[in-house]
């Protein structure tokens, strides 16, 4: 599970951790960065339409190009928002579901430095690192581009590490930057082999994840 989380750091961090170009790097972020650097990033609402950054890849041209986008953070299923909860997908059901339907969901990487979960926060040691996700493109009058397309995402999750369980049962999937590649890979088609590969890459990042106490919690 993971309903909120922060993501504190620079433009010039983002663009060195994830190796954009001029055609990935979005000025919209920039403002988002300076604009919610020390807040707290939850789902987007039905009234304040709170758009978080998502890094994903599309072929422009004959090239996969690695970009930064806003996005909604509940995604949506066939054109609509869904009157269930999307916020999270579970790793072990990516391949099944609504979310293997019609939807063609593609994978994506939302960017933290920490997440939240029962009045503790999880992080690396302040590391700026990626979770798993995955994300479809919908279109809104509430889109921040001329055309009205916008992504909207869910994060995945796999089971909790040992030293987390004593919290929660679940936690996101991190993705190290070594797999990063073949999880955004746009043309790479998600079979069991790519979500038992990413789940495996995710085992030592999850247990180095240090665990605070928040104070009044």
């Amino acid at each position: 599970m993971c309903a909120s989380y922060g993501l504190e750091t620079t433009p010039d961090e983002l663009d060195e951790h994830f190796a954009f170009d001029e055609r990935g790097r979005n000025a919209a972020v920039v403002e988002w960065l300076a604009a919610n650097a020390t807040e707290v990033v939850k789902p987007t609402g039905p009234r304040a339409l709170n758009l978080n950054p998502l890094v994903r890849e599309r072929v422009i041209g004959d090239d996969p190009v690695r970009q930064l986008d806003l996005a909604w953070w509940q995604m949506w299923i066939g054109g609509q928002r869904p009157k269930f909860s999307t916020i999270n997908a579970r790793s072990e059901n990516l391949l099944k579901g609504v979310w293997a339907g019609p939807t063609k969901a593609r994978r994506a990487l939302v960017p933290v430095t920490h997440y939240f979960e029962k009045g503790r926060r999880f992080d690396l040691g302040g590391e700026l690192f990626s979770i798993g996700a995955i994300y479809t493109i919908n279109r809104t009058d509430a889109a921040p581009t001329p055309d009205g397309w916008l992504p909207t995402y869910a994060i995945v999750t796999r089971p909790a590490a040992s030293h987390v369980e004593e919290i929660h049962d679940r936690m996101p999937l991190i993705i190290p930057p070594e797999m990063y590649a073949d999880w955004l890979a746009p043309d790479l088609a998600g079979d069991q082999t790519l979500v038992d590969a990413a789940l495996a890459a995710s085992e030592e990042p999850s247990q180095r994840v240090q665990m605070h106490e928040l104070e009044g919690r």
